[in-house]
């Protein structure tokens, strides 16, 4: 993760910190990681940030892959944590 910013970086570990609590709270594996899109995601859990920011970190995201998601024009569709994300911050606490 070293190549992303800490915004980025602050975004990816959101979407992680919310999986987690979805997860643990009892929904399936693929319900927790449904973040619907990026216009759902920011008004629900990212509405401190501005929308075009945090839509260009999105995609940066997904660039480097640690997020899945179906860029459009002005949103992403789908969004999702990889697996390449959960490895890497899992292996972050070591």
């Amino acid at each position: 993760m070293d190549e992303l910013t800490n915004e980025q970086k602050y975004t990816v570990a959101k979407f992680y910190k919310l999986y987690m609590e979805r997860s643990n709270s009892g929904q399936t594996e693929e319900e927790a990681n449904n973040f619907k899109d990026s216009i759902t995601a920011q008004d629900d859990y990212f509405c401190d940030r501005k929308y075009s920011d945090f839509l260009e970190n999105c995609k940066v995201l997904i660039d480097h892959g640690y997020l899945d998601g179906n860029i459009m024009s002005d949103r992403i569709d789908n969004i999702k944590v990889t697996n390449k994300a959960f490895t890497e911050i899992e292996q972050s606490f070591n």
